[in-house]
């Protein structure tokens, strides 16, 4: 049996959200999105746009092909802590004087730890 175009990439695109410590409302935010939009694309439902598909690798910091190829991407990030997946995922989605300031704390920290 074939699989469709959707039901390859849909899965693909969830485990890479997924190895990014993502959920679908925070992808759906990065995208300017709805979750719905999100979910129809991991199940398979919808297929994203090539623009669309430029952006959610950009966003998930993978090159494009890995949608379409085996690959071991999805494993290739290492594994983070709660913490810093938050910290990561901050740094997409905050406004620049929020960063100048998590960027402060972060120096505070260091300088502690020092």
């Amino acid at each position: 049996m074939t699989q469709t175009l959707g039901n390859r990439l849909g899965p693909r695109l969830k485990a890479l959200r997924k190895a990014r410590g993502l959920t679908q409302l925070q992808l759906a935010d990065l995208m300017q999105k709805s979750v719905e939009t999100i979910s129809n694309f991991e199940r398979g439902k919808t297929i994203p746009s090539l623009l669309t598909l430029d952006r959610l690798a950009e966003r998930l910091h993978v090159p494009m092909k890995d949608f379409f190829e085996e690959t071991d991407a999805v494993q290739a990030e290492p594994e983070l802590s709660e913490a810093a997946q938050t910290i990561r995922n901050a740094i997409e989605c905050l406004p620049e004087e929020d960063l100048e300031t998590l960027a402060g704390l972060a120096k505070v920290l260091e300088k502690r730890r020092q």
